[in-house]
Order: C-alpha cells, then structure tokens, then sequence
C-alpha cells in the first residue's frame, strides 16, 4: 500500500475526494498492478468507476502523469457537459492524440455508478462511445453545453 483515497458521501460535500500518499514516488493510480498491458486501457475519474470496466484504472487525482506508460489509453471523463474543467480535461486529451469517451445525449448519469444503477450495459456503451482525432473534437463539440 503506498496510498489511500476517501470519498465523501454526503451529495452537498465542499470536499468530495481526499488523497493521502504514503509514498510519494508512487504515481496516484489506482488499479496499475492488474492490468493487460496488451489490450486497450481505460482510464477513469474514480476508483470506484474502475470497478466496472475491464481492464480499467482510475486517476487519483488530475495531476496525473501516465506519460512514462506505453498503454494503449482511452479516457472515460464523467458525463458532465456543463462542467468548463470537464470540456476543457476531454479537449485536452484529445490534443494530446488519445482516445476519449463521449457520451450519448440520451445517457443522463453523471458517472459510471450511475449508468450501472440506471441498467445501462457500460462496458458496452464506452467502447461504442469511443473516439480519436477530429472525430472526437466533432463528438465533443455536439456534446458540450458551455
């Protein structure tokens, strides 16, 4: 164990996130040890969003650098397309030539918890909701609300 993370569950919390590292070295990822290096990544907001995609991590925080990584990564940003950081995070990753996760506009959650209790299929909807390039700038660009 080198860190931990804690979540607040009251909806209305100034603080929703805590991240304590233990060892600073470390990157603030959860879920690297049990990865297919072989196959596509996802990468999540939260640990808890990790749980229910295969092959997934989770970012502990957004000053992560998974650059020293030769991972095949698409990123699964929280469906917020009100949210100025969130557009600006998704835009961003895609300048930087990854693939991200745009949500349909019929998909209402906010997180992947949510889809899951809502009975959408996630796994399935964030490999056929996965873009790259100018197809995904495209994607963001009907998505956003801001």
């Amino acid at each position: 164990m080198f860190g931990f993370q804690g979540r607040s569950l009251a909806p209305k919390a100034k603080l929703r996130y805590i991240t304590v590292m233990l060892d600073n070295a470390k990157p603030k990822v959860f879920g690297l040890e049990s990865l297919d290096e072989t196959q596509e990544v996802y990468v999540t907001e939260g640990p808890f969003d990790s749980t229910f995609l295969r092959n997934a991590i989770a970012m502990c925080g957004s000053d992560v650098d998974l650059s020293c990584y030769d991972y095949r990564w698409v990123f699964v940003y929280d469906n917020e397309p009100r949210s100025r950081e969130i557009v600006s995070k998704i835009s961003k990753t895609i300048d930087q030539g990854f693939k991200v996760v745009i949500f349909p506009k019929t998909v209402t959650q906010k997180d992947l918890n949510d889809m899951v209790l809502a009975g959408h299929d996630v796994q399935k909807m964030v490999e056929s909701n996965t873009y790259q390039g100018l197809e995904a700038k495209l994607k963001l660009n009907e998505w956003k609300k801001v």
